[in-house]
């Protein structure tokens, strides 16, 4: 991920991941850039180079692969790098700083 962000203290972003078996599960997101990003793992199991469906909020599922799993975090890659309004958006409505 190209960019770092840390909270400002407001409310924490989240995704919801759906696996290729069509299991749901919603991850805290520690950083996040255009091209994807990085949460807590919790209690999911992935692979690296599953495909996975993430829906960040306010917007739909989009597709995306897990790149890597280190330490209990999760490294997702967006198959479509988000547009510059919409990343702008979710940084200041979370709180996100660089």
């Amino acid at each position: 991920m190209s960019s770092k962000f840390a909270s400002a203290g407001t409310s924490s972003l989240k995704i919801k991941c759906r696996s290729g078996s069509g299991s749901s599960v919603e991850l805290d997101v520690v950083d996040l850039s255009q091209g994807g990003c990085m949460a807590e793992r919790r209690n999911w199991s992935p692979s690296a180079g599953d495909r996975v469906l993430v829906q960040l909020p306010g917007l739909g599922f989009q597709a995306s692969e897990v790149v890597w799993i280190e330490d209990g975090r999760v490294g997702i890659g967006f198959e479509q790098a988000l547009h510059d309004a919409v990343f702008e958006h979710l940084r200041t409505s979370f709180g996100l700083v660089a």
